[in-house]
């Protein structure tokens, strides 16, 4: 019997090259006299400890719109975007809210990033007080999160994600399914598939990953010997690597 594996957080979020567009666009509008615009934006990506620090996903998303905007002259006609990058450590606010300071201070006229919540809120504040648009690649709860405004999120509604995911499941002809989440949180994105069972003919079995490890073998063999075939997995792309390693050697 085959595996089927779906990864519901593994797609980064590459959307940003049309937003990047149309944030520079008043600012290219606003000379109109001008030959030539320059239009600065400030990104703060979070980088691991290690040995050897990774330039993230993001970050790199970030590079590629930039640079495919400035190649694409019909974009953005004489109006060229330049940014500054700082890399800060995971979990450190406040760091971030001195980054986002920093690059203020330098006059971007938007800020992008950082991804991790703690992080993404302080800047999110210093971007209120002052009006500056802050774009955001994170998930975000918004019945929690409705206090800011000068934002753009680019990671998808978690409904939306939920409908997508039962969407699918059902497109697959799907009768049994197990979902593995990392955290409560996704309970929330998964939670229209977790509701299928009283509205659809799905039976539907939930597991959680392991706390305090990245060891999943013990789940996959548990997995196995259930024989659920048809799983959806919800954790960070970090965690997807190593599952799809782990379920490699376990083949």
């Amino acid at each position: 019997m085959s595996l089927n594996i779906f990864l519901s957080r593994s797609i980064q979020n590459y959307a940003c090259m049309s937003f990047f567009a149309s944030v520079c666009w008043r600012a290219a509008l606003m000379g109109p006299l001008c030959v030539f615009v320059f239009c600065f934006s400030g990104g703060i990506f979070e980088q691991t400890d290690g040995p050897v620090s990774l330039v993230s996903a993001e970050e790199l998303a970030f590079k590629f719109a930039v640079n495919n905007i400035n190649r694409n002259r019909t974009l953005l006609p004489n109006t060229t975007l330049t940014y500054d990058i700082q890399r800060i450590n995971i979990y450190d606010s406040f760091e971030a809210s001195r980054k986002a300071c920093d690059q203020l201070s330098l006059g971007v006229v938007a800020i992008f990033g950082p991804s991790h919540s703690s992080s993404s809120n302080a800047v999110q504040s210093i971007c209120n007080a002052l009006e500056v648009p802050h774009i955001q690649v994170r998930w975000k709860h918004h019945p929690m999160d409705n206090r800011d405004t000068f934002y753009a999120n680019l990671y998808p509604d978690y409904s939306s994600l939920s409908y997508a995911i039962l969407d699918l499941v059902q497109y697959l002809k799907w009768k049994t399914a197990t979902v593995v989440y990392d955290d409560s949180t996704g309970l929330i994105r998964l939670q229209e598939l977790i509701m299928a069972p009283s509205r659809y003919n799905i039976r539907l079995k939930i597991r959680q990953l392991p706390l305090d490890t990245e060891d999943t073998r013990p789940l996959l063999k548990e997995m196995k010997r259930s024989r659920e075939f048809r799983i959806i997995f919800d954790c960070s792309h970090h965690m997807a690597a190593q599952i799809l390693k782990q379920v490699r050697s376990e083949l």
